[in-house]
């Protein structure tokens, strides 16, 4: 018993060092899956230079032969923040990650580029720019597309053509597809317990409705475009008033509020409040680095 507990912990300890290591940022593009000549790598390496001169902004390329089980989205952030990709105080640096034998594509957006290079952008670049390369076998054409289509979305020279209705949704892949509907049951879920609780309320219920109008406005759009996104922010304004007047005297919402003051709950209760979270923090990374590294999921991924 004690020897497979000893073993059992010493797995476990084990697992830690199994995780695949951030690269040595060698340059702009980090080549590790040997899937570029040396001509490609260096038009490639001259091209992102040269718009780093011109604009301030970092854009590197990173190819592996494997993620060797690692999330995709959770490494790229990784690489990213320990790169310290952009500006210190932008943070508008970009990584296109490519996992040769995994069939995947990544390109992590720091928060600073964000606004022009936005999730529904960057997942119709791999989609409609690199997919089609890749699965022809030609790696160095796909990710040359895909640098130019990113530099031009960030300038403002290059749109993507607009969605065709294609499955995946506006803007992404089938292969997002999972990571946005997480993130939309999850913040719909959220806006939704809030709208609810101000149709109820009779405190705090109109302070709720213009609290949440920007956040009805930002986060949808974001995530399933403007069709979605002003549909629901639309909703939200004209619902919310005909609701509050109908349910906020019924049985419903005196039961809701009675339960949650029972609680302790903040609907007419003692508040809430939320601390800070903590950082990150990475080691060197040798060759060149930005001030940046502020990523938070932002981009899209896809497969071929």
């Amino acid at each position: 018993m004690k020897r497979a507990l000893f073993s059992a912990a010493a797995l476990a300890l084990a697992l830690p060092a199994l995780a695949l290591d951030v690269p040595y940022l060698s340059g702009r593009v980090v080549d590790d899956a040997r899937v570029l000549d040396a001509a490609d790598a260096q038009g490639l390496e001259s091209t992102l230079k040269s718009y780093e001169q011109k604009t301030g902004r970092q854009i590197v390329v990173l190819t592996l032969p494997s993620l060797e089980g690692e999330p995709l989205e959770d490494f790229a952030i990784k690489v990213a923040r320990a790169w310290k990709l952009g500006r210190e105080g932008r943070n508008d640096g970009v990584l296109l990650l490519v996992a040769r034998d995994d069939h995947k594509i990544r390109i992590e957006v720091g928060y600073g580029a964000e606004g022009p290079l936005t999730d529904a952008s960057a997942g119709r670049i791999i989609r409609d720019r690199m997919v089609p390369r890749f699965r022809a076998g030609d790696y160095a054409g796909g990710i040359k597309a895909g640098v130019d289509s990113v530099i031009g979305t960030l300038d403002g020279s290059y749109a993507p053509e607009p969605d065709d209705g294609r499955a995946g949704g506006p803007g992404f892949g089938p292969g997002d597809i999972p990571e946005k509907l997480l993130m939309s049951i999850f913040v719909f879920g959220i806006l939704g317990l809030f709208e609810f609780i101000g149709i109820c309320a009779p405190g705090i219920g109109w302070f709720l409705y213009f609290f949440l109008i920007p956040f009805w406005a930002a986060f949808p759009l974001a995530l399933w475009g403007p069709r979605v996104g002003g549909t629901l922010l639309l909703a939200h304004i004209v619902l919310f008033p005909i609701l509050k007047k109908r349910l906020a005297g019924s049985n419903l919402a005196k039961n809701f509020i009675g339960n949650s003051r029972g609680r302790g709950n903040f609907v007419g209760g003692s508040g809430w409040s939320s601390g800070g979270g903590g950082g990150w923090s990475s080691g060197g990374s040798g060759g060149f680095s930005g001030g940046g590294g502020s990523f938070g999921g932002g981009g899209a991924s896809g497969s071929w």
